[in-house]
């Protein structure tokens, strides 16, 4: 999913084009509740592909909606929150 340019003035129109797709609500959701590791998402969404759950923490990354931060050792995860 490609997020189209932004040429509306309308904040909820703008916010429409980057959370208005189902999955990306539901990660959302998810994070919501909890920070969450990549396989506590696919826990939490079960019919969720793989790749379309990596596209979309990727995008909201890229929206600056999602933050991705490296957990340190023991845990050595990446670690998901809003």
């Amino acid at each position: 999913m490609a997020f189209r340019a932004r040429h509306s003035p309308c904040p909820v129109a703008c916010t429409l084009d980057v959370l208005g797709d189902r999955w990306s609500l539901l990660i959302v959701r998810e994070l919501a509740i909890r920070p969450s590791r990549y396989s506590d998402l696919r826990e939490g969404l079960p019919n969720i592909a793989t790749n379309l759950l990596a596209d979309r923490l990727r995008e909201l990354t890229a929206a600056g909606i999602v933050q991705r931060t490296e957990a340190p050792p023991p845990i050595a995860t990446t670690i998901y929150e809003l």
